[in-house]
């Protein structure tokens, strides 16, 4: 009976260790999450502060095995990279009709749209064998085409032309000749200015031995670090080799030259009367009607506007500011400089907070710019529209106003101490718009007008320059700010 008894524990012991062997391998956490990516590998940072605040790019693979890894050495795909890029840039398009041939036929198209896949304007041949005036696109977009391992030289055509065409970056002078790579008298020609911008703007390093190899495929690992890169253009190393025009980098705060916004177009084309009213070839490019005067739903607006992820300074309860983003909905005429202005304004040293609190459009009838698509209200509780119509301060929105500014005790505005506009501000406030701030500089530069300049009451005068009515939260594409 003993030995019974015992032959079964031995038994159970064994059917306990088959179990454990058959089960699936346990793999040690991570800080990225995937257990195939050591602490200390080169890449780990890029993949952690994607993760972090740019979610979407970055993603693992669920092997057979139910464990998502990130296979840092699996060569990357054009479909896949075309996907991180065109999402990294924050890319779009309302044309899907592509999707119906590849799962990556939309970031395909958003590429083709923006002059992505361009290898070289300015020789006669494109890339891919194909003759013509340099504009021949590397791969047509196929299943075949998107499945294949995408090369080094075409990764560095798709790099170097989104910094240039999606994130307005200047080109950087550069010579190879002068450069440490080792194998530059080897690269294919029509690749060779893409590789120059790539290396000359810090977004490449090469190998350790000093070489490009632009015929290898690109691995997983190598894809989140030029992204990074590219995202993080601060963190470049720049080769000494290299230069801008005006001998620093100029990233995507730069106004691209000739651009003119939407705001400026209204003014330089006198498309707006005395009284700030647009004229017909204006409403026929906000509204596609020149008798229309604005969109009175999201859906009959739908068509003409585009969805914008800003980058935006945000803080928590300690006050310690960090990088986030708030998506809004503009009018498509002037989301280009919408991210222009947001970028400044990101990238400024005053690293203005805007706590999430950013409005769009609103499109449910004409509420001063808003039912166009064509003005932002940024944190409402401490940018508040008030008026002094009956002499003494009157909030019609918000807590009060009462920014951080040199010598507040003295500073006035419109003729009153800030002390004035605080509403129930218990003090001066980083959340409140300076007037000589990064904000109201930023929407200037770009033509665009601040509620919180003041406006007279109505009737009298000509309804601006005066200081009765303030809406401090308010920026619209006519100059006055209404």
């Amino acid at each position: 009976m003993r030995e019974t008894k015992r032959q079964k524990i031995i038994s159970l012991l064994l059917a306990c260790v088959l179990l454990l062997c058959a089960a699936p391998r346990q793999t040690a956490a991570t800080q990225t999450g995937f257990p195939d990516v050591a602490d200390d590998a080169w890449y780990e940072q890029p993949i952690l502060l994607m993760q972090n605040y740019t979610p979407g790019i970055i993603n693992g693979i669920v092997d057979s095995d139910g464990v998502t890894r990130f296979h840092p050495d699996g060569a990357v795909k054009r479909g896949e990279f075309l996907k991180m890029m065109m999402t990294a840039a924050e890319g779009y398009t309302i044309d899907r009709s592509r999707d119906e041939i590849h799962w990556a036929g939309r970031y395909y198209t958003i590429a083709e749209e923006n002059n992505i896949l361009i290898a070289d304007y300015y020789t006669d041949s494109g890339a891919a064998g194909q003759t013509g005036t340099g504009t021949a696109l590397l791969f047509p977009c196929t299943p075949e085409a998107l499945d294949e391992p995408i090369t080094r030289y075409e990764m560095a055509v798709i790099l170097s032309n989104t910094c240039t065409q999606m994130l307005r970056e200047l080109t950087a002078v550069t010579n190879l000749a002068y450069s440490n790579i080792t194998d530059y008298s080897y690269i294919d020609p029509q690749y060779v200015s893409a590789v120059e911008q790539a290396f000359g703007k810090g977004l490449l390093s090469g190998y350790e031995d000093g070489s490009f190899r632009g015929d290898r495929s690109l691995s997983r690992a190598e894809a989140a670090v030029v992204i990074y890169r590219m995202l993080w253009a601060n963190d470049r190393v720049v080769p000494a080799w290299s230069r801008t025009p005006d001998g620093e980098m100029l990233l995507r705060t730069k106004r691209p030259q000739g651009f003119q916004s939407f705001a400026e177009w209204l003014v330089q084309g006198n498309h707006l009367d005395r009284y700030n009213n647009i004229d017909a070839e204006a409403r026929e490019r906000l509204f596609g009607d020149p008798n229309k005067y604005y969109f009175k739903t999201m859906a009959e607006a739908e068509p003409y506007i585009e969805a914008v992820t800003l980058p935006v300074w945000g803080t928590d309860r300690s006050g310690i500011k960090y990088e986030t983003s708030v998506t809004i909905n503009v009018n498509k005429c002037v989301a280009e400089e919408v991210r222009l202005i947001f970028a400044q304004i990101f990238d400024d040293p005053e690293q203005y907070c805007m706590a999430g609190a950013v409005g769009g459009g609103r499109f449910t009838g004409e509420t001063m710019r808003h039912a166009w698509g064509c003005a932002i209200d940024i944190n409402a509780t401490y940018n508040c529209e008030c008026n002094f119509s009956s002499g003494s301060f009157t909030p019609t929105c918000g807590y009060g106003w009462w920014p951080i500014v040199e010598d507040e005790p003295n500073f006035r505005w419109a003729g009153r101490p800030l002390s004035a506009y605080r509403g129930s501000l218990g003090g001066p406030s980083q959340f409140s718009i300076s007037p000589t701030g990064s904000v109201v500089k930023a929407f200037n530069d770009y033509g665009w007008g601040w509620g919180g300049s003041g406006s007279n009451i109505p009737g009298e005068g000509d309804g601006w320059g005066g200081g009765n009515n303030f809406d401090f939260m308010h920026f619209s594409v006519r100059p006055d700010g209404g």
